[in-house]
């Protein structure tokens, strides 16, 4: 019997993952949901004919799929979607950083308590790298970085600055600026931080540029990430373009004799290199590890770093922030402090911010009753 699964989001990468399943034996998918017309019926004609199409995000849920697949850049829906389909015992997947990383710790509870499994995918950064820990883990080695290599970053880009590339890369113009700004790799390093209890060697993390990704064993102090034991970090625009990397150590003379022999280097500390990550390519892999074994691939359980929310130029009071891929702000990588910048659409501030400052969850105003809250206090540790 072949797995039902259901997607919701037909973008780039909701639409990737049901061309990708069209070609497996074992899957199928029963439903896929859009508020974008256009965007289902531009999937449609990779769908068997008794697939449901819609505009109704929880319809997709009444063809009882096996698992759930959420590939919208949405956060409060794609939560309450994502709960609703865990308390019907479907698995989730989540091809949506921002939800896993804003409410993936209170997903994770709502799957446990109901036998099923919540999971990011196994294709994007994070997912990667949660693999290849796995991999040096096994293979004896301590885990010192987990680490992403991003090509380019400009930390004031804005939906009117990048609407040539997002058009050459067929992205939302949203989208397009989390991608430049940082608070998407942000987001993805705060995925596989909370997932491995990773710390920082400094907040926003240092990002040094590097011809190769190689280079990272001296452009980082790596002493001190295992003193703090293991760090996420990235480099920039670093061959090969579209990896990830962890780094392991071992001071076994047996292990760096085996090492250098396998050219991998005298050690102590190594880089693992996985030269690409292939997003939606790489989701039948997930379906198959929840499937065939009930293993996830990655979920978050505790809250060690978040992707706090900072000025993207001066504000003033009255100001309402439009969110992640905005105009106002943009994300970074720290010890909870400031305001998530998953929460940070839709808020007013309540004092002037200058460009570059934090801001504070006191420096803004929620609406009355606004349900982000209400989600947020129920999964506080």
């Amino acid at each position: 019997m072949k797995t039902r699964v259901a997607v919701v989001g037909t973008g780039a990468m909701g639409k990737g993952i049901v061309q990708v399943i069209k070609k497996q034996n074992d899957i199928e998918v029963s439903a896929i949901a859009d508020i974008n017309k256009n965007a289902l019926e531009n999937t449609r004609p990779f769908l068997n004919k008794e697939a449901l199409v819609t505009t109704e995000p929880i319809k997709v849920l009444d063809t009882n799929p096996d698992i759930l697949i959420d590939a919208t850049p949405a956060i409060l829906e794609a939560a309450i979607l994502a709960k609703e389909a865990l308390n019907r015992k479907i698995h989730v997947i989540l091809m949506n950083g921002e939800v896993d990383q804003v409410y993936g710790r209170l997903l994770t509870r709502e799957a446990e308590s109901n036998g099923v499994i919540v999971t990011s995918d196994a294709g994007d950064q994070h997912g990667v790298l949660a693999r290849q820990l796995e991999e040096i883990d096994s293979m004896g080695f301590e885990a010192v970085m987990a680490a992403n290599n991003k090509g380019f970053l400009y930390l004031y880009a804005n939906p009117e600055s990048i609407v040539e590339e997002a058009a050459k890369r067929g992205l939302t113009l949203h989208q397009c600026t989390a991608y430049t700004d940082g608070t998407k790799l942000a987001i993805e390093m705060a995925i596989i931080a909370n997932a491995r209890k990773l710390g920082l060697l400094k907040t926003g993390m240092l990002g040094p540029r590097a011809e190769t990704v190689q280079e990272a064993t001296k452009l980082f102090d790596l002493d001190r990430a295992r003193e703090l034991g293991g760090v996420v970090d990235y480099v920039l625009g670093a061959r090969p373009g579209g990896s990830v990397f962890t780094v392991g150590y071992s001071d076994d003379p047996d292990d760096r004799f085996y090492m250098n022999y396998y050219k991998m280097g005298e050690g102590p500390y190594y880089i693992f290199l996985r030269p690409y990550h292939l997003c939606h390519f790489e989701t039948p892999w997930t379906i198959r590890r929840i499937m065939k074994y009930g293993e996830p691939t990655l979920v978050q359980k505790e809250r060690v770093l978040e992707v706090g929310t900072r000025a993207k130029r001066d504000l003033e009071k009255g100001t309402v922030l439009d969110g992640i891929g905005g105009f106002n702000t943009y994300g970074v990588l720290e010890k909870p402090s400031s305001l998530p910048i998953g929460l940070s659409e839709n808020v007013v501030l309540k004092k002037r911010k200058k460009k570059d400052e934090p801001i504070g969850w006191d420096e803004v105003e929620f609406c009355e009753d606004d349900p982000r809250i209400e989600l947020w206090e129920e999964q506080k540790d």
